[in-house]
């Protein structure tokens, strides 16, 4: 804010017509913009400090997670209209318009799809939940409601009776009926004497434990190993079948049954589905748990990411339990935001993880890459003093009382490198403060660059074409059956060799299709596809944004270096082109369904062009003075290019975006957890 007043005023205003509380109204009030374009949609909306407060947390809610501001009305009208009553049908609202890529909303189909006019009653509640706690083992039942109340909550929500019921309705049907489920069953015959009765019982429940077989349980999980290495549950296919072994991982999916459970464990390595063959202490799923087995061989347990094997289990032990709060944590209907703030649960799935193996694997390849070509790796800053691709997008620190920045792009510093390296790259963070929640912007990503010592146009094009082609198929060789569980649509031959690239039918082969800039525009004419910024065709010197660059791109069905960009519209070191000067030899990589994935040129070698190049941006070349010196000291025609790891992992995963690419993604309005 401009000033601490205006500040105070902003707080006031957010905890009164908004009513946020007192830390969320000031954590949001540094944000000038967004303070006033939240006030805008409560004011257009006649929300006030005088509304019911359910409408503002609704509408709040609607404002934060919706992600096209033109859909943003319609949900609050459907909740000021009383047609979404509650959270989950808000939730269910923002979900259904986030899906839809048309500007209008089908108010017909939203109101299908987050029961708008579905009430159910406190009777109905009970009713279901009754029929659902019916098919439920009572045995499985009362350990459930004993140990944590929450677990059979979270179950009940996910019942299609009851996804549009009121959360403390279902609460209380349970708090009704399941102490009568689980209760000790009296005998209508008189009622013996105290001693009688527990004698009585005692007999009844040695009866009951001498019909049930217990798995065998130990308290120390080392002792279960009995002298066996621990074996990583994705080397277990490589044993023979009836071969005892030792594991230890984390409960994926439980079920337990009175005379038996069936535990999916999991660790870093794979999955592999075990089972108890007698009663076991009845552990929650993300438990860690420590097993001796017999391994078996089992066609039906065969699914996406486990092979067809079992381990059954001879004794085991519960390292460490886990709260049955996990079952109510995330659920199907939890919100994309609700997913990031819990991103650390969300990584125990199946999805998270397989991406992140695939993105280790794309590192390593690219790396190995590198290596096999006898390029260096060097570790540039990441905390500078100078812009490369424009200050308006540079965040800003206080560096012991300097300001500087967090890297752009780690170019300038990687050109240092090659008078007396060579050809050179890094693979580290890059930052931009750019105000976007696009599907391709990050605040935080990670950057894979690489300069050349000596090289033509045409070479930095070749070089881009095999790094990326080579790059692919490596990955695919190693990670195929993952990349063919998130990505199935792009297989050839389902029941083919999944670590075969010919198989794939997004494998780029070379030569890319080359597309000189001022040609890109004149297809995106002929073709039907506008500026969507002017809503006209496009004009030489528009930047081709991101919806119709991806357009064209689809149409074309290949990847696309995009070559010989106006000067204008690029960073100011990029060499011109020798045959028109008002170009540049710059590239952009395009893919099938991403769009931009890298961004390349070759760099100005000459001192005097270099030092117009300061005096036409308005830069001080004194900041600059060692990235000059490359010039001043033997200069050479040289280039380079900068990749975002992100960006191609969206396009060979099909992911929904890039933020779904990284461990703990940054972008803007979000730094946590």
């Amino acid at each position: 804010m401009e000033s601490e007043q205006e500040r105070a005023a902003a707080v006031a205003q957010l905890k009164s017509i908004v009513g946020l509380d007192d830390k969320g109204a000031k954590d949001l009030s540094t944000k000038q913009e967004r303070v006033a374009d939240l006030l805008a949609f409560f004011a257009q909306h006649n929300v006030g400090e005088s509304s019911p407060r359910d409408h503002k947390v609704m509408l709040f809610s609607v404002w934060t997670k919706v992600k096209k501001p033109v859909h943003r009305d319609p949900v609050a009208s459907f909740v000021l209209e009383g047609k979404l009553d509650s959270t989950q049908k808000v939730d269910a609202a923002i979900k259904f318009v986030n899906a839809s890529d048309a500007d209008e909303v089908d108010a017909a189909a939203m109101s299908a799809e987050c029961g708008v006019g579905v009430e159910v009653s406190e009777a109905e509640v009970e009713n279901a939940v009754a029929a659902a706690l019916a098919a439920e083992d009572k045995g499985t039942l009362k350990t459930k409601w004993e140990k944590n109340e929450n677990m059979l909550l979270g179950q009940m929500r996910r019942v299609a009776a009851l996804r549009w019921a009121d959360v403390e309705h279902v609460r209380a049907a349970l708090k009704k009926l399941v102490p009568e489920l689980i209760k000790n069953v009296v005998t209508e015959t008189a009622a013996p004497a105290a001693s009688e009765a527990k004698e009585a019982a005692e007999a009844a429940e040695a009866a009951a434990k001498k019909d049930v077989k217990v798995c065998p349980q130990n308290a120390d999980f080392r002792v279960v190993a009995q002298g066996l290495p621990r074996s990583p549950i994705g080397e277990l296919p490589s044993h023979k079948e009836g071969t005892s072994l030792y594991i230890i991982g984390w409960a994926h999916r439980v079920r337990h049954q009175s005379r038996m459970s069936f535990v999916v464990l999991r660790d870093g390595s794979g999955f592999i589905q075990c089972v108890f063959d007698g009663a076991t202490e009845p552990f929650h799923r993300e438990s860690c748990v420590a097993i001796r087995g017999t391994l078996k061989y089992e066609p039906k347990a065969k699914s996406e990411l486990q092979p067809p094997m079992e381990l059954h289990v001879d004794e085991y032990a519960v390292v460490g339990p886990s709260d049955g709060a996990i079952e109510t944590i995330i659920t199907a209907e939890s919100s994309v935001d609700k997913l990031y703030d819990q991103r650390h649960i969300v990584l125990r799935g199946s999805v998270a993880p397989s991406v992140m193996k695939v993105r280790h694997e794309l590192l390593r390849a690219f790396r190995e890459y590198f290596w096999s070509r006898k390029y260096y790796e060097v570790t540039p800053p990441t905390l500078v003093q100078t812009q490369v691709e424009g200050g308006s997008t540079l965040f800003d620190v206080l560096y012991y009382g300097e300001k500087a920045f967090l890297t752009q792009s780690s170019q300038l510093y990687l050109e240092t490198a090659t008078a007396s390296m060579g050809n050179v790259y890094c693979i580290l963070p890059s930052y931009r403060a750019e105000k976007s929640k696009t599907k391709r912007h990050l605040s935080e990503f990670t950057h894979m660059e690489a300069e050349y010592d000596v090289c033509t146009f045409e070479d930095l094009l070749n070089h881009l074409e095999d790094m990326i082609c080579t790059v692919v198929r490596t990955v695919v060789e190693r990670a195929g059956d993952l990349i063919a569980m998130l990505n199935p649509e792009q297989l050839i031959n389902p029941a083919g060799n999944l670590h075969d690239p010919a198989n794939y039918k997004f494998t780029p082969h070379r030569p890319f299709r080359r597309l000189r800039y001022s040609d890109a525009i004149k297809f995106c004419n002929a073709n039907g596809i506008l500026n969507t910024e002017t809503g006209k065709p496009f004009e030489f010197g528009e930047d081709i944004t991101d919806q119709p660059e991806r357009a064209m791109v689809a149409k074309l069905g290949e990847f696309v270096l995009m070559t010989h960009f106006p000067a204008q519209m690029k960073s100011f070191y990029m060499q011109r082109d020798p045959e028109d000067n008002t170009l540049t030899e710059s590239v952009d990589v395009l893919g099938p369904g991403i769009g931009e994935i890298v961004g390349g040129s070759m760099r100005m070698h000459n001192y005097e062009e270099l030092m117009e190049a300061y005096k036409r941006e308005g830069l001080d070349p004194s900041t600059y003075y060692w990235y000059t010196d490359q010039r001043r000291f033997g200069g050479a025609p040289h280039g380079g290019f900068g990749l975002g790891v992100e960006r191609l992992l969206v396009w060979m995963l099909n992911l929904d975006s890039v933020k779904d690419a990284c461990l703990f993604p940054r972008y803007m309005g979000r730094c946590k957890p």
